[in-house]
């Protein structure tokens, strides 16, 4: 099977800290990736509704699509 025709995974639900940041997510395959694994996974391009950005702070993150559908949202992801 050639790479590029592999089925990429979606994040699907995520945990958040005490203070509501994301720090762990759940893909479509049932992986569990923590906020490290995520952004790498996300930045390898092996995650379809999560893109890699650099913050104000100068540091790696991670946001959603931003292509005005809400359920792409990182925010709007269920609790697992």
């Amino acid at each position: 099977m050639k790479k590029d025709s592999k089925k990429k995974e979606r994040f699907v639900a995520a945990r958040r800290n005490s203070d509501g940041t994301l720090k762990e997510f759940k893909s479509s395959t049932g992986k569990v990736y923590d906020y490290e694994q995520a952004l790498e996974a996300v930045e390898q391009g092996l995650i379809e509704n999560a893109l890699p950005f650099t913050g104000r702070d100068g540091a790696r993150h991670i946001r959603g699509m931003n292509d005005g559908d809400e359920s792409t949202n990182l925010k709007n992801l269920k609790e697992f």
